[in-house]
């Protein structure tokens, strides 16, 4: 594994920043988590609502880490972290800045402790402005926030809340980027550096084609209307005879509208002088919209996959979460990896998304107790038998004991 080299120190809580340091560990980086005495706050989130479960979200993004569970406003936790800073490549954090300052643990902090230090940092809404320190999640600076929130929903429908997480892992992987750019320029120049990122500008990245018509005067967020889905007639939703959604993507029409036309059963369409060419189809969009509708309506979705996949037309079904983790290509592309074999809840877990060829991924280790590595991190950084034990009896540190 390439970045087995790698030491990683995760200062950092909940999942954007932590997220980064998980990725990293796929690749071989050694992570240590430093978590607070009760744990991290991110492995209660779902709280006593899913008590039946395992803490899945939890699981997913702590994953290969070694967990360090120390007060670090002690003296002697203190020390601990500065030992760990002196050995570590990155540093990886998600604190809001006026907290870092508070703590002292700022990238100009870290580099008097390690000069070379790739400092990588996320916060909500980047490290200028009037909400430097605003606390935030990504369904608030990401989702919200970017504009994504009011404009992903059907036009005047109610506005719908982000899924767990959406906006954090990409915001993770784009904070993964710029560090291993600062690996890179460290291999090439000895300096170290300070990566930063933000939820709020990964929403506007992610936002970024329509943001870039809003500047030139193409904002029609008070003009949406319901006939907005219609507009578009092979790049919009329609329903199947049981109920389920397929969304038409179909971007080449000279190549894809007549397959699709005898697709539907109607190759009578693609000589239609109304269809004839695309701007003939978008000057009668909404007659298009309605046949291919009705087309839709009378048959179900499974016959309908099997007639575009032998066509050839650029759709998907809207897949439910059942059918996701049993996808045939999610598994045969690892999206979906086994983890290491055990008594456990978890068969697979999802794989962060990138892959080197000839590059081996570490097969993911379940995510540690709070403080299960507690003694051994101690040890590693040179702290005695007598001092290690001194510290969690007077809760400066915790060990985790198996039951």
């Amino acid at each position: 594994m390439f970045l087995s080299h790698l030491n990683v120190l995760d200062l950092g809580s909940y999942v954007a920043g932590p997220a980064t340091a998980t990725v990293l560990s796929d690749f071989g980086a050694d992570v240590v988590k430093v978590e607070p005495l009760t744990g991290d706050p991110y492995r209660t989130l779902l709280g006593g609502v899913l008590a039946e479960y395992p803490n899945f979200f939890w699981d997913q993004d702590s994953r290969n880490k070694r967990s360090l569970a120390i007060d670090f406003t002690t003296p002697e936790g203190r020390d601990a972290i500065e030992r760990l800073i002196r050995r570590a490549d990155v540093v990886i954090t998600n604190y809001r800045p006026e907290l870092l300052e508070r703590l002292k643990f700022t990238y100009a902090n870290v580099r008097e402790l390690n000069e070379k230090i790739i400092y990588g940092q996320v916060n909500s809404y980047g490290l200028k402005g009037p909400d430097a320190n605003r606390t935030g999640f990504d369904a608030t600076a990401w989702w919200a926030r970017s504009g994504l929130m009011d404009h992903v929903r059907r036009p005047l429908s109610p506005h719908a809340i982000s899924a767990p997480g959406m906006g954090d892992h990409p915001t993770s992987m784009a904070l993964f980027g710029g560090i291993m750019a600062a690996l890179y320029r460290r291999e090439r120049t000895g300096e170290g550096a300070h990566v930063h990122t933000s939820l709020l500008a990964n929403g506007a990245w992610a936002h970024s084609m329509m943001m870039q018509g809003a500047i030139v005067g193409f904002d029609y967020s008070d003009r949406r209307d319901t006939g907005e889905t219609r507009a578009t007639p092979l790049a919009t939703v329609y329903e199947t005879r049981d109920g389920r959604t397929i969304l038409l993507s179909i971007l080449n029409h000279a190549k894809e509208w007549p397959k699709f036309a005898a697709a539907l059963g109607h190759p009578e369409w693609a000589e239609d002088a109304r269809f004839l060419d695309q701007v003939a189809r978008f000057e009668h969009r909404e007659e298009l919209h309605a046949l291919i509708a009705t087309a839709f309506l009378g048959n179900d979705s499974d016959v309908w996959c099997e007639k575009l996949d032998c066509a050839g037309i650029t759709y998907s079904l809207a897949q439910r979460m059942s059918e996701v983790i049993a996808d045939e290509q999610v598994h045969a592309n690892d999206i979906l990896t086994e983890v290491e074999p055990g008594s456990h809840f978890y068969a697979y877990t999802v794989n962060s998304p990138i892959w080197v060829a000839d590059s081996e991924k570490r097969q993911p280790r379940l995510a540690p107790n709070i403080g299960q590595h507690t003694q051994e991190i101690l040890t590693e950084i040179g702290f005695s038998a007598e001092e290690r034990e001194q510290m969690i009896q007077q809760g400066i540190a915790r060990q985790h004991h198996d039951e």
